[in-house]
């Protein structure tokens, strides 16, 4: 049974596969372009290859499932798919379209939003995803694929991604290694050609992980997903043991000083939970000083999971009352309500749709 997946191999397996085939190491060069830069994925379509190595590669290559489900936002802003894995797990990936009329962005954006593992261990009580638990990680491949399909659908469009966001199903940090590997994919000139910096990694706050992609990645933007200013209501929002609030802020403050890039602090807005003005003056004083911005996200419905939506004088009574302290402080512009974009819950409403 055809086993070779060309997306697990790293530049130099690729090259010693293509010399084991008996052709010159340059040739995977030129199989890293077709997969990265054009996303073509049938080696059987590589057309400058000889016609040899394309066989060879094509008889050994497995293939992939299609994406199941792909939704798009009644107003176009949003394209979701739920996309089967080889074990029958599922992930979904989401690209969200800013376009400069709807406030977001003065042009043309276009974002991936990328998952790392199926389901999540880290159980914050507001998210579809937690409610799911943790499957498994998932592979190199399996992550440079959902970016090679969403880019797929803005290329069709004429248009091209402009951004990456690793905020989809899973802890990314968790899944280190590969989010890595995937990052030098994403950025690399011959490959995807995205720049770092449009590149944002979210976590929920493992802190040596933070420190490792400082060093390794410094150029890539870092979100910790705090949700609460102080230890007993995070504890409770976000149930799995992690860092301490003071730790998350503390290795925030080191990774702005080390890569000399702003932090985003990511706060869901809980009715009657964290969204009080108490608590955004107990933010504030928490993140003062800090190189930060504080993006709000009021919660996104889902069914099953804890939580209300607040309401938009509190959203935006909690952004005065940073911006007053001198915090930068947005609130995100949602997309894609009507098609259940938030991650896991596409996944969510299959698993119990199978049940």
């Amino acid at each position: 049974m055809p086993d070779l997946d060309l997306l697990e191999l790293d530049r130099d397996e690729l090259a010693a596969l293509v010399e084991e085939l008996g052709h010159p190491a340059y040739r995977a060069k030129q199989i890293w372009r077709w997969l990265y830069a054009r996303g073509v994925l049938d080696a059987a379509a590589m057309t400058d290859l000889p016609s040899d190595l394309r066989d060879e590669l094509a008889r050994q290559q497995r293939g992939a499932a299609d994406p199941e489900s792909v939704q798009t936002s009644a107003d176009g802003s949003t394209t979701k798919a739920l996309i089967p894995l080889r074990d029958g797990e599922m992930v979904e990936t989401v690209l969200i379209r800013h376009d400069p009329h709807d406030g977001a962005s003065q042009t043309l954006r276009r974002t991936i939003c990328l998952s790392t593992q199926a389901g999540c261990a880290m159980g914050c009580v507001f998210c579809a995803t937690g409610r799911q638990g943790f499957r498994r990680q998932l592979t190199a491949a399996e992550v440079m694929r959902q970016a090679l399909l969403a880019r797929s659908w803005a290329r069709e469009e004429e248009s091209q991604i402009t951004h990456i966001v690793f905020m989809g199903m899973g802890e990314p940090l968790a899944n280190y290694d590969v989010v890595s590997q995937a990052l030098d994919r994403l950025s690399d000139p011959d490959g995807f050609a995205l720049s770092p910096r449009r590149i944002t990694v979210s976590t929920v706050g493992l802190v040596p992980q933070i420190r490792r992609l400082g060093r390794d990645h410094p150029q890539v933007n870092l979100a910790i997903s705090l949700h609460a200013p102080d230890e007993a209501l995070r504890k409770r929002l976000v149930p799995v043991p992690s860092a301490s609030v003071a730790e998350l802020v503390s290795a925030a403050g080191e990774h702005a000083r080390r890569t000399g890039r702003r932090v985003t602090f990511e706060y869901v807005l809980l009715a009657g939970e964290n969204d009080s003005p108490a608590h955004a003056r107990r933010l504030a004083e928490r993140l003062r000083g800090l190189r930060c911005q504080v993006n709000l996200i009021p919660l996104n419905p889902s069914s099953g999971v804890f939580g209300r939506r607040p309401g938009r004088r509190a959203t935006l009574g909690f952004q005065r009352v940073l911006a007053d302290a001198g915090i930068r402080a947005t609130v995100r512009v949602e997309k894609g309500l009507d098609i259940a974009a938030a991650c896991g819950q596409l996944r969510g409403d299959r698993l119990r749709a199978g049940a």
